[in-house]
């Protein structure tokens, strides 16, 4: 059976790209097409017969709308669906007002994701999927697994899968383990977790100071990653 619609996703080859994909292919009426960098993306576009564009960021800024009043400009009127594991307030206030844009917020429910799609496809109105998201101020340290070494920052997103940090001081690297306390000052209790770094940027959305995200981890995954690092 051919595939109805077809949709791009604009992401490199991860392991969340790839769900994305298989969960999009669920049910065999849609046809996914991987392509890394926009240009690329653009070039197909030109080709024709497509029903949905979407992007896999690590994190969406308000430099990032650009991508989609770009495609706007160009007069493809078709749905974007944006899935990212962070997402600043002030981005996601623009695209909530945007006519047939929807974000999704990583690690999503897998079983959301085809529901979605097929509302969007068909023109249904169907809500942001960010709601679980949090927006605090809370002090945060943490502790480097291998090296023990301890830094501060801030906590400025929160969410079930992952937060957004900005560093006091110290560095990290993309990929790197940590051990995260999180201290929530209106009930006067600190919160432990261990958390993989997933992306670093120079400069943060809040403060503009060294920012990180991190994504919260179950202890028997943190085992797996040390020990492939062996």
């Amino acid at each position: 059976m051919n595939a109805q619609y077809n949709f791009i996703l604009v992401s490199r080859k991860t392991g969340d790209a790839f769900k994305i994909r298989d969960e999009i292919e669920r049910n065999r009426l849609y046809s996914v097409e991987m392509i890394e960098t926009a240009p690329a993306a653009l070039g197909r576009l030109a080709k024709g017969d497509i029903s949905c564009m979407v992007f896999n960021f690590d994190s969406f800024n308000q430099q990032k709308i650009s991508v989609i009043t770009n495609l706007r400009d160009m007069g493809y009127t078709f749905p974007v669906i944006i899935f990212a594991a962070f997402v600043q307030k002030e981005a996601y206030d623009i695209v909530k007002k945007m006519d047939r844009v929807i974000i999704i917020e990583c690690p999503f429910e897998a079983k959301d994701v085809w529901g979605i799609c097929q509302k969007i496809v068909q023109g249904a109105k169907v809500n942001q999927r960010i709601f679980r998201r949090f927006y605090t101020n809370q002090k945060a340290v943490l502790e480097k697994t291998i090296s023990g070494e301890i830094i501060a920052g801030a906590i400025y997103n929160l969410s079930h899968g992952g937060a957004y940090m900005e560093l006091h001081s110290g560095r990290v690297r993309r990929g790197e383990i940590l051990k995260v306390t999180i201290q929530l000052n209106k009930i006067s209790k600190a919160y432990n977790v261990d958390a993989q770094v997933v992306w670093t940027t120079p400069q943060g959305f809040w403060l503009g100071k060294p920012a990180i995200g991190l994504k919260f981890m179950k202890a028997g995954d943190v085992y797996r990653n040390l020990l492939d690092k062996l």
